[in-house]
């Protein structure tokens, strides 16, 4: 009888719904790193460029509210002061800044290239009407939008 006994309490025990609970912790994907970094760049050029497309190179005018979805406050207000030294009525920004100040040349107006240096830096290679010239833009991001907030004008 212990024997019957003993053999239904296994077969109880090993039948029963119960098994062994094993966790699976779920992940998330996050994006690299570096895959922010190249979208920030790609995002950063495409911005430049096109600022270059319309408003340095292009006949779209830089008004304030273009300045503010492009620039920082602190290089807004920079080139501001810069047209304002420049020219006695004020009220617009020193955008030729961002080129070579060629006033006469081949009627070639583009950006060549954009490298990203690293730490939201871009190296700009420009011909400004036969002019090459380079120009380091520094960008930061303020409420997710890229701005540019300084530039550093260099020959080539």
């Amino acid at each position: 009888m212990k024997k019957l006994l003993f053999i239904l309490a296994i077969a109880a025990v090993s039948c029963s719904d119960k098994q062994p609970q094993v966790q699976v912790q779920q992940t998330e994907a996050t994006p690299s790193t570096e895959t922010i970094s190249k979208d920030i760049d790609a995002r950063a050029i495409e911005k430049i460029q096109t600022f270059y497309g319309k408003y340095i190179f292009g006949r779209e005018e830089a008004t304030d509210s273009v300045i503010a979805q492009y620039c920082t406050n602190a290089l807004a207000q920079k080139l501001r002061d810069d047209y304002n030294n420049e020219f006695a009525d004020g009220g617009g920004y020193a955008i030729w800044e961002f080129r070579s100040g060629a006033q006469d040349g081949e009627d070639i107006q583009e950006v060549e290239k954009i490298e990203p240096l690293g730490e939201s830096k871009y190296l700009v290679h420009y011909n400004d009407m036969g002019n090459k010239g380079v120009l380091t833009i520094s960008t930061v991001v303020e409420n997710n939008e890229i701005l540019f907030d300084k530039i550093i004008s260099s020959a080539e």
